[in-house]
């Protein structure tokens, strides 16, 4: 098949276990080299900033020479600068050390996935079934990654993290030489919608550019800045869940086992909405189901908040994780095409990942670095203080709902 279904998914899997690296440990790895919270905030906050810049910066490189250099060259030189500006780490010994590494680490990292999702999309032709299912495959990667490691970290130290990441990205950068840029590809495209879905129905096909006809100029403008305001509210909530969540729960005295195993049981809620995608996406607008999830969002993070000591509630306020990431992930793409047409799309990516993961992620590590409390605080002072910390977070959600109800398009098209 000229679409390398299986190469392309193997991407998602190698990439997502990254972060399943990054996310559950990285900041137990800060906290192993001796950093203070507000120090975990700060470094994570810069690895998010970076995110602002990367993105658009190799977007516009591979815009300006695309007429020379195929796209995916670039992809590549990302991957392997990536790996190889790793090894920083183990130079690195103080804050300011440790600080610039996080940058120029971030800014190759968060260089490929935009491009990984612009090849991807338009191998696919935009069908968000395929794509859906491909994504599965990274959250397959991220439960295998957080649950092997948080039960492997319960024998050995820590401190040996960074090679299970080297490992990975060594494998990222071999993958992205078996991959081949998009070219037509309709009959291969139609036999994996027979595989991706056993019970077709008659429905429209991608249609960014109709999409776009159907909306007039003044609602596409409210309607991109509002999406792109709500992506930068939702990475914020995000920020004391990605930096301290792990930290967190050991306050409670679960096991570094069970802490991975949360952490998984909020992707395998992925997959699951992966694999049924096709159940919101026919019945909802993209609207709904954005407004919907930010208040599924916000009852997340008040669970965390206050009910973190009972299990029972902490399960269920993990399996939002499918709503407040992978249903809004995937309806995102959809408002990308629709926001950034034809070859447009790659700057829409890099918009959408630098202001989002990146400008949003930024605020919600580096804010929730400096509330989040110190250490050598009574216990139950410091779990109220975490605790309100995860409210903030729950009502930066509430907001984001109100904009995706006055802001988004509404009517003009089924899809939106």
């Amino acid at each position: 098949m000229s679409v390398p279904y299986w190469r392309l998914s193997g991407f998602y899997g190698l990439y997502f276990a990254l972060i399943g690296c990054i996310m559950p440990f990285w900041g137990l790895y800060l906290q192993q080299q001796s950093f203070s919270a507000a120090d975990i905030g700060l470094l994570l906050a810069l690895f998010s900033a970076i995110r602002i810049i990367a993105p658009n910066l190799w977007a516009a490189i591979v815009n300006r020479y695309a007429a020379k250099v195929p796209a995916i060259q670039f992809m590549r030189l990302g991957g392997c600068l990536m790996l190889l500006s790793f090894f920083g780490f183990y130079w690195a010994s103080e804050l300011w050390q440790y600080a610039l590494m996080m940058l120029i680490y971030g800014f190759f990292w968060s260089a490929i996935l935009p491009q990984y999702e612009t090849l991807t999309l338009e191998h696919l032709k935009d069908d968000l079934s395929i794509y859906s299912s491909m994504l599965l495959w990274g959250s397959i990667g991220f439960v295998v990654m957080v649950i092997g490691l948080g039960w492997l970290f319960d024998f050995i130290s820590i401190l040996y993290l960074p090679v299970f990441m080297l490992a990975i990205m060594t494998l990222i950068v071999l993958n992205s030489w078996a991959l081949k840029p998009a070219a037509d590809n309709h009959n291969e495209l139609a036999q994996l919608q027979s595989l991706t879905q056993p019970q077709p129905q008659s429905q429209p096909q991608p249609q960014s550019q109709l999409e776009n006809k159907t909306l007039d100029a003044r609602v596409l403008k409210i309607g991109l800045i509002s999406f792109l305001t709500i992506n930068v509210l939702l990475q914020i909530t995000h920020g004391p869940y990605y930096v301290f969540f792990t930290i967190y729960l050991q306050q409670f005295g679960y096991s570094n086992g069970l802490i991975g195993f949360l952490w998984a049981l909020g992707v395998l809620a992925e997959i699951i909405l992966f694999w049924q995608i096709s159940f919101f996406i026919r019945r909802w607008s993209l609207r709904v189901l954005v407004i919907f999830s930010l208040l599924l969002t916000a009852l997340r993070w008040l669970c965390t908040a206050y009910f973190a000591d009972q299990l029972s509630v902490l399960i269920f306020s993990q399996c939002l994780h499918a709503f407040s990431f992978a249903l809004l992930h995937v309806v995102s793409m959809r408002y990308i095409g629709v926001f950034f047409p034809g070859k447009k799309r790659l700057t829409g990516q890099a918009l959408y990942s630098g202001l989002g993961f990146g400008l949003g992620g930024a605020i919600g590590a580096g804010v929730a670095g400096l509330l989040w409390p110190s250490d050598k605080v009574e216990p139950a002072m410091y779990l109220n203080d975490s605790a309100l910390v995860f409210s903030i977070a729950a009502l930066v959600a509430l907001i984001a709902a109100l904009i995706a109800v006055f802001g988004l398009p509404r009517q003009q098209s089924k899809f939106v």
